[in-house]
């Protein structure tokens, strides 16, 4: 079996080798759980055993795992969003595969990614494979928000929930990849149980560590004056692309602050709201530079007054 290179949710890794080992396999499955978490691992092998020439044990040997470790198994299709959605045409061109038999392996499984975006019009078409499908398809929805999914797809799919990776796992990884140095509890709560979270937040550490440092030296009063609060958080100004992802840190570092400090709560909640304020302006493209100017004076002034009534 071939879970074994997968972090966390051994339940389902075991559940998933019954399914197979007894001949159980749904034909239609709802992964749930939030990104990052291994979803999407966990249906590409186990869509490699199920469709394994021997056995169904993901041999590396035979020709459908040869063809689905070099991408090429015609019986194993990914189906993913078009631009912001999966749209009919892609449902509509899945089913004309559906219905034709298995090249290589006895079986077929097509993943639908991100499902949650399908269109209405794709859904309802969806509806109708899944009310009948070919005894030799399997077809594997994965979504983080399964709430958006007509009740009438949800009820016609084995649910699968996923649980965040534990915070011991996560540490166990970040050791054995050696990809950082020992993370602070920020970061680890940045992270949520999802090691997709923690290779973003990797690819950005050095980001990353100055939000940290600057927003405690902040809230613990280490910056003295407005003018070198700003050039602290130049980096808000330079990171463009990651700035949501760094204002949802800095909200982790105030809470993490709070919860260490209960004295404190009543005096940084505020902060919180400035940020999230800050954070839909520029989701609705507000002036980028004018954004970080204002979030940037406006907690200055919420510590000084905060500093100042102590």
């Amino acid at each position: 079996m071939s879970f074994e290179n997968i972090i966390g949710n051994d339940k389902i890794k075991q559940e998933l080798e019954e399914n197979i080992r007894n001949n159980t396999v749904s034909h239609s499955y709802l992964f749930i759980g939030q990104d990052g978490i291994g979803k999407k691992l966990f249906a590409k092998e186990f869509a490699k055993m199920e469709l394994c020439l021997d056995d169904n044990n993901a041999c590396d040997k035979c020709s459908s795992c040869i063809k689905f470790n070099s991408d090429n198994n015609p019986d194993f299709v990914i189906i993913k969003p078009d631009g912001n959605s999966i749209k009919i045409s892609q449902i509509r061109d899945m089913q004309d595969n559906v219905y034709k038999k298995p090249i290589v392996s006895n079986k077929k499984l097509f993943i639908i990614d991100d499902s949650d975006k399908m269109t209405e019009e794709a859904q309802n078409s969806l509806l109708k494979t899944l009310e009948e499908p070919p005894e030799y398809i399997t077809i594997i929805l994965i979504t983080s928000n399964e709430n958006k999914l007509l009740n009438t797809i949800r009820s016609r799919c084995l649910k699968i929930n996923f649980n965040n990776i534990t915070t011991k796992e996560i540490i166990d990884y970040i050791s054995r990849e050696q990809i950082m140095s020992e993370p602070s509890d920020s970061l680890l709560s940045m992270c949520n149980g999802s090691i997709g979270k923690l290779i973003k937040i990797n690819q950005n550490l050095l980001e990353y560590n100055e939000i940290e440092k600057n927003t405690n030296d902040l809230i613990n009063g280490r910056i003295l004056n407005v003018v070198k609060m700003l050039n602290n958080f130049e980096i808000l100004y330079k990171s463009k692309d990651i700035v949501l992802d760094l204002l949802d840190y800095m909200i982790v570092i105030i809470y993490e602050y709070i919860n260490k400090n209960k004295d404190y709560r009543g005096k940084f909640l505020d902060l919180i709201s400035i940020i999230e304020n800050t954070k839909l302006k520029l989701m609705s493209n507000t002036n980028y530079d004018m954004c970080i100017d204002d979030l940037l004076l406006k907690i200055w002034e919420e510590i000084n007054e905060n500093y100042s009534r102590s």
